[in-house]
């Protein structure tokens, strides 16, 4: 085993999101007198790193295939993928071997890997892969494009060794079989620091109710349905329901609240912010209505904070949330059944307190994990 693992990340960018949370925690975590750690960003936001990271880890940034659609015609076979690679790819490949990891570490989209098959070809290098969701679902493809993408990822998956995030990636990527047996298949849990996080500042008489949501505002994260479930509450006092996150629909819910959110009724767009902790400590309710989902760090948040939550029916909120027990889930996509719930705890003090109460000891079980020596272990064990 080499004295210090080379490892080099890959990220599709740096934009503000979970996986950009998890990564940059991950890098954090690992000893750099054990590691030598490189992070690669195919969007060349790379200077986004800056303050983000330990100065030991090398920063690098190339731009793979802006220019380039990705169509069917990619995952037909390795040699497609390959080809794209090598066309627009060379920038990436050249850092890479320019960095020339023992690990080359992908936490993208699995199309990505065609830059790791390829330099597994030019290099010595082992592959891994984090699965950050589950990535083929009934309701997002045709069946013919299913079928398609589940051979395709199995037969990329199966050249890495494999990190799924939380138990429902884990189980589907068992299920699709999508796992090589002959390499290592590693769960993790997102986990946050519980410190960062305390219950509510308390409901002062002389401000709003608060909701808060925390997330990208992108059609995947179902802010739509929320805004539409708000604006249907019955109250007679002020409620707020506050956004939290970066903008990719260009101000179209803002757009959509203004029309169909009146008063006491406020939505209120903050975008993104440093500040989420403070926030939430003075929010009485969070929601996270998505569509589609990793292991959500920002319901992880919510939840360390005391707050009631209500969630979507995907399997990767209900891995964390039980109906009635920590908080309220509700079907995708329903705006009547999601502004119920919000009704309810809106109108029921106590039921807040509790599920809060409930929300945040589900939190601190789940940290009981050290998963910081998990994944040092796990690298450790495959650069052998």
């Amino acid at each position: 085993m080499p004295t210090r693992i080379r490892i080099l990340c890959v990220v599709d960018n740096l934009e503000v999101g979970g996986v950009r949370e998890v990564v940059v925690t991950q890098l954090h975590s690992l000893d750099p007198d054990r590691f030598e750690i490189g992070l690669l960003t195919l969007a060349d936001d790379h200077e986004r790193a800056r303050d983000l990271l330990p100065s030991s880890v090398a920063r690098l940034g190339v731009s793979y295939r802006a220019e380039y659609g990705y169509g069917v015609i990619d995952y037909l076979s390795d040699a497609w993928l390959l080809r794209a690679a090598r066309t627009f790819g060379a920038p990436a490949l050249h850092a890479i071997e320019r960095f020339d990891p023992h690990i080359l570490h992908f936490h993208t989209n699995p199309r990505e890997l065609g830059l790791g098959i390829l330099s597994k070809r030019r290099m010595p290098v082992t592959l891994v892969f984090t699965d950050h969701l589950v990535r083929i679902r009934p309701t997002d493809y045709s069946f013919a494009a299913r079928l398609l993408l589940r051979v395709a990822y199995r037969r990329l998956y199966r050249q890495c060794h494999v990190i799924s995030v939380g138990s429902s990636v884990a189980r589907f990527n068992r299920y699709a079989g999508f796992l090589n047996p002959s390499r290592i298949h590693l769960l993790l849990e997102n986990q946050i620091d519980l410190r960062t996080f305390h219950p509510p500042a308390g409901e002062a008489c002389d401000r709003p109710l608060t909701i808060i949501y925390v997330g990208r505002i992108h059609p995947v994260k179902g802010v739509d349905t929320l805004i539409r479930a708000f604006a249907q509450l019955r109250v007679h006092e002020p409620v707020r329901l506050v956004v939290v996150g970066p903008d990719a629909m260009g101000g179209a819910m803002q757009e959509l609240a203004d029309r169909v959110v009146s008063r006491p009724l406020e939505a209120h767009f903050a975008g993104a912010r440093t500040d989420v902790p403070s926030l939430l400590r003075n929010a009485s309710i969070g929601v996270l209505p998505s569509r589609r989902e990793g292991l959500s760090l920002a319901l992880l948040e919510q939840m360390a904070s005391c707050l009631a939550v209500v969630v979507s029916d995907i399997p990767e909120l209900t891995d964390i949330v039980s109906d009635g027990v920590d908080g309220l889930v509700v079907p995708v996509d329903d705006a009547v059944a999601l502004a119920g719930a919000l009704q309810r705890l809106v109108e029921d003090r106590q039921l807040r307190s509790r599920l809060g109460r409930a929300a945040r000891a589900a939190v601190e079980r789940r940290e009981n994990v050290d998963v910081d020596q998990q994944l040092a272990r796990f690298y450790d064990t495959i650069a052998r």
